[in-house]
């Protein structure tokens, strides 16, 4: 016998470690193809926490619609009452998700957290500050979902 009948001859034991290597891949193929299914639907349900919070308040709004007042007086009252009810409780419903809203009026003027739409001077104020709110803004967290518009009060030139 030569060397080279030796490398052409595999023996029992050396097949056994190639059939674990294929098996271990294979496993291993199977195990990524799982995680990435598992991350696409995790991704394409991540929003179901935040639709579970957020329609109550849509069916509460939509009975509020049902109940409209077509006259004034006491009914306009209840409703208009009525109406704030619901939006504190999707206000709850926000905080619930981490949602919370950027506070501006009184401010000093923070481009990452406000967008300013307006300005004016004032010889009350040494740094521009935000003198009243247009839209509000909020942060998810620490991240900012949308930046409050507001206008700004400069400060008067000498």
């Amino acid at each position: 016998m030569t060397d080279e009948d030796d490398v052409t001859m595999p023996e029992p034991e050396a097949a056994a470690p190639s059939d674990q290597y294929v098996r271990l891949a294979a496993d291993f193929e199977n195990f990524k193809r799982r995680k990435a299914q598992e991350l696409a639907d995790a991704m394409r349900y991540s929003a179901e926490p935040a639709a579970r919070e957020i329609l109550p308040i849509l069916d509460n709004l939509l009975r509020s619609l049902d109940h409209a007042p077509v006259e004034g007086g006491e009914t306009v009252s209840n409703f208009v009452n009525g109406i704030r009810i619901v939006v504190r409780e999707l206000e709850v419903a926000l905080e619930r998700l981490g949602v919370r809203p950027i506070v501006a009026v009184g401010a000093r003027f923070d481009p990452a957290l406000h967008e300013a739409i307006g300005a004016e001077e004032s010889n009350e104020v040494t740094e521009e500050t935000v003198i009243a709110e247009i839209q509000r803004g909020y942060r998810l967290h620490d991240r900012v979902l949308r930046p409050t518009l507001v206008r700004v009060a400069q400060p008067a030139s000498a």
